[in-house]
């Protein structure tokens, strides 16, 4: 009975622990709710001048200068349809889901929910990293699709993407050993030796 009881208290203390830590991520966000605003309206925007404004432009008419149709229409990118069309869907792609992350996360603030409940703070931190890391990568398939092969414009988004992953590591890594502080803080305080139980009085 005595072991069934410490092992259900030692539940009760994990769940306990990650319900503060719940909280407390929580009220970061709540502190932080119009910065949050700030910057998804940031990323929504870039992302919508991004696909309103391609870079190469848009074609300006339905003829080609030997005056035969072409098959692209006047208003579409130009390099929709070009050698990079693999750099240009990546574009798009990277621009929708930023697009689309910074609004979701705009609408959760407007409509009101606490960022305490911990469904909704999953959400938020999710849109978040994904505004952020897409428009990151929008970035980089802009300036390939815009560059003309230069070796130094190559080495310096090499570098830039080494950058990136390097960061992206190192926050991966600062967040598990926090946790495994955490963890480990939380089994030292919470784990108490085994006694002996008492013998009968000898007589």
């Amino acid at each position: 009975m005595e072991v069934n009881t410490r092992e259900e208290n030692q539940h009760l203390n994990s769940s306990a622990w990650f319900q503060r830590y719940a909280d407390h991520q929580g009220e970061w966000l709540e502190k932080t709710r119009g910065n949050l605003v700030v910057a998804a309206t940031v990323i929504a925007s870039m992302s919508f001048g991004v696909m309103v404004n391609p870079p190469g432009g848009v074609w300006q008419n339905d003829k080609c200068q030997s005056d035969e149709y072409c098959t692209e229409k006047a208003g579409t990118s130009i390099l929709e349809y070009s050698a990079k069309r693999v750099y240009y869907l990546g574009m798009v792609i990277s621009c929708l889901v930023s697009f689309s992350a910074s609004m979701g996360i705009i609408l959760l603030v407007v409509v009101g929910f606490r960022f305490r409940n911990r469904f909704i703070m999953a959400i938020m931190v999710l849109f978040m990293v994904l505004g952020v890391l897409c428009t990151s990568a929008a970035f980089l398939f802009a300036v390939v699709l815009v560059q003309h092969e230069d070796g130094f414009i190559l080495s310096i988004l090499l570098i830039y993407v080494g950058f990136w992953v390097v960061l992206l590591v190192s926050i991966l890594l600062i967040q598990l050993v926090r946790l495994l502080r955490r963890l480990i803080r939380f089994i030292r305080g919470h784990s108490s030796p085994q006694l002996p139980l008492a013998l009968p009085p000898v007589a």
